[in-house]
């Protein structure tokens, strides 16, 4: 996605393996694949700035501003990485 992606957190424990911040009630109706759409209550694991462990980690840091991607844009990447393979 390049400087289209905000920040992504890579966790080895989810199926997926990395997870993108989107805006608040973007993702709403949006499936793909090991994705789940982690509404209203539900738990995520967020990385000190500085930490890099082997099972959790910032594959690209909340820096300059680019915290959120679009789900819009993230949902195009994946389903066009998808239709490569």
């Amino acid at each position: 996605m390049g400087a289209r992606s905000g920040a992504v957190i890579e966790d080895r424990r989810r199926p997926a393996g990395m997870c993108w911040l989107v805006p608040a009630g973007t993702a709403g109706g949006t499936r793909l694949p090991f994705w789940g759409d982690a509404g209203v209550g539900a738990a995520l694991y967020v990385p000190g700035l500085e930490m890099c462990s082997e099972r959790l980690w910032w594959r690209v840091r909340p820096e300059g501003g680019a915290l959120v991607t679009s789900a819009v844009a993230l949902r195009a990447a994946v389903i066009a990485v998808e239709s490569a393979q």
